[in-house]
């Protein structure tokens, strides 16, 4: 390989480093709007935003918790949210992740559990952990 090849071959995968990152950095900007209007819905549940933390990297992303009781979680109330704003992807997955937890009392005795803790990475693919203690 010559010097002039290794050159290109080290600017072609800067340029796609700077393009990924660039539409990396778009997709966390939309995330972030969604996740403000969900942080706005849950908030109706009684929950509240916990910690954040950002990782500033070709591939950012935004981890942040929302706690909150579990039992102030109303079933009905998740279903008619899940079907109301199904075009919000962030909210609708979240609602759906609360609605699944729910109906996990009806296999699992989760009476001893109160705190609900809700685990969100906004990033390359996004996530959504729920842990109830």
């Amino acid at each position: 390989m010559t010097l002039d090849n290794l050159k290109k071959r080290v600017s072609s995968a800067t340029d796609k480093v700077i393009n990924l990152t660039l539409e990396s950095s778009q997709e966390i900007s939309v995330a972030i709007n969604e996740y403000k209007q969900a942080v706005e819905v849950l908030k109706t549940f009684g929950l509240t935003v916990g910690k954040i933390h950002v990782a500033a990297s070709p591939l950012p992303e935004i981890s942040t918790t929302i706690k909150g009781s579990f039992h102030d979680l109303d079933e009905k109330r998740l279903c008619e949210l899940l079907d109301a704003n199904k075009e919000q992807k962030l909210l609708a997955a979240i609602l759906s992740a609360l609605l699944t937890v729910t109906k996990l009392q009806e296999v699992v005795d989760l009476a001893g559990l109160r705190n609900i803790t809700i685990q969100i990475t906004l990033g390359i693919p996004p996530r959504i952990l729920v842990d109830i203690e």
